[in-house]
């Protein structure tokens, strides 16, 4: 009796990881349109009820606004946070009815800033529902069984980075960065792994690398080997220098989770481990805990993304600070010899702000290896300053604007550096 219990509770983790896989990372073909079941479900809330959509976006910023009104400390910072929300709600209005000319300049960043928003608003909401399968029941062990040795060796993580690496890579990083949010917050990374995460393994995305692929005409999947080859590289180098190096061993919160390393018996292992570390709360809890999160990082978040891209698109079009950033790139690319580096910085400039800006902005007109290095600049080159620092800034994950400044420019460096070996290699083999 006790064994057929217990096969029946290790067929629903099994059960239940398998949905988690299916509705996350596997693609399905509805109305002629390949996608994974979290995408499917969001473009049919935003096509049938976008009026409830933008309510709602109104309803967390005018929520973020009350909550400020009620904070306490009534000194300058709080009315400045209290006008830029104020503001934000604005600007807000103004692209939901069609007047978004008024604040924004280029189209590029209406574009960029609804399509995040639709992320924000929609695609979060629904797949924090569905995060129970990825995180409470068991896949989040049974990844980690295979996956800790190498990944702790190699990137100073445990093996469950490896399944938030996945969600950053097949889904996006709005979702990912959520999922490194609440791992820390669940006690199930430490302060330094966090931080690794969401600096080193958030910035590769394989719907970007399908659209460069097509932009420089090459294929997917041997422009994914270089990508990874080159993240392998920059992580396993970043993560042992300062600042990462420096972070914390500790839990933001304490929690008697255990990490899942073992030579033997992985699943047996891993399902054990579930066992001593699963919480008591039935999946309905669970994903009104995960959907109440996401509320509440939304509340702050959407305001602050908002301002950021309306300050981005005022940057953008004064050439003077574009231009001295471009100087600035490309007196440092100069001193590794590599050619084009005029269109090489004004990409890594564009990307700063938007990697889909970048992608517009390639040049058609050069030559083929430079193009492949232009792409990986693209896709795996910096953070943008339009979601992930203000993700990163509205959170608890305890990361300073210099310290991801530095981590970007590390990051840029140890590229630049290989490019130069690849681009010296690439010319001495067609010389000889």
């Amino acid at each position: 009796m006790e064994n057929t219990k217990k096969d029946t509770y290790n067929n629903k983790i099994y059960i239940f990881s398998i949905i988690g896989i299916i509705v996350f990372f596997i693609p399905i073909k509805i109305n002629n349109q390949y996608d994974t079941i979290i995408y499917h479900i969001s473009y049919f809330i935003d096509n049938k009820a976008s009026q409830i959509i933008n309510i709602s976006m109104i309803f967390f910023i005018l929520l973020s606004i009350f909550k400020s009104l009620l904070n306490m400390e009534k000194n300058i910072i709080n009315k400045f946070k209290i006008t830029c929300k104020i503001f934000s709600l604005i600007i807000l209005i103004s692209v939901l009815i069609g007047k978004e000319d008024t604040f924004f300049i280029n189209d590029s960043f209406i574009f960029i800033l609804k399509d995040l928003i639709v992320d924000l608003s929609v695609l979060l909401p629904i797949s924090s529902l569905f995060m129970p399968f990825l995180l409470d029941y068991g896949l989040t062990e049974i990844i980690e069984a295979y996956t800790h040795k190498f990944m702790k060796k190699l990137f100073k993580v445990s093996g469950k980075v490896f399944l938030n690496f996945l969600v950053y890579l097949l889904v996006n990083n709005v979702c990912g960065a959520f999922v490194t949010y609440r791992l820390y917050k669940d006690g199930k990374l430490r302060e330094r792994e966090a931080c690794i995460t969401i600096l080193n393994f958030s910035i590769l995305s394989l719907t970007l690398t399908r659209d460069l692929c097509h932009m420089i005409n090459i294929r997917t999947i041997k422009f994914l080997f270089m990508e990874i080859i080159v993240l392998c590289i920059c992580n396993f180098i970043i993560c042992r220098i300062y600042p990462l190096k420096k972070k914390k061993q500790s839990y933001y919160f304490k929690s008697n989770h255990k990490n899942v390393n073992c030579k033997r018996h992985k699943i047996k292992t891993a399902i054990k481990k579930y066992n001593e570390n699963k919480s008591n709360k039935n999946i309905l809890k669970l994903s009104l805990s995960y959907l109440n999160d996401v509320i509440y990082i939304l509340m702050d978040l959407i305001p602050l993304v908002i301002l950021v891209f309306f300050i981005s698109n005022i940057i953008y079009n004064i050439p003077v600070i574009m231009n001295m950033i471009n100087n600035a790139i490309c007196i440092f690319i100069n001193i590794f010899n590599i050619p084009n580096s005029n269109s090489i910085s004004n990409i890594i400039t564009l990307s700063l702000f938007s990697n889909i800006l970048a992608i517009e902005n390639i040049p058609k007109d050069t030559y083929y290896i430079i193009k492949i290095m232009i792409g990986i600049f693209i896709s795996l080159q910096c953070i943008t300053i339009c979601f992930l620092i203000p993700f990163i800034k509205n959170s608890i994950i305890d990361l300073k604007i210099k310290e991801i400044m530095l981590v970007n420019f590390q990051r840029f460096s140890i590229i630049l550096f290989i490019c130069f070996i690849v681009y010296n290699f690439y010319l001495g083999y067609i010389i000889y």
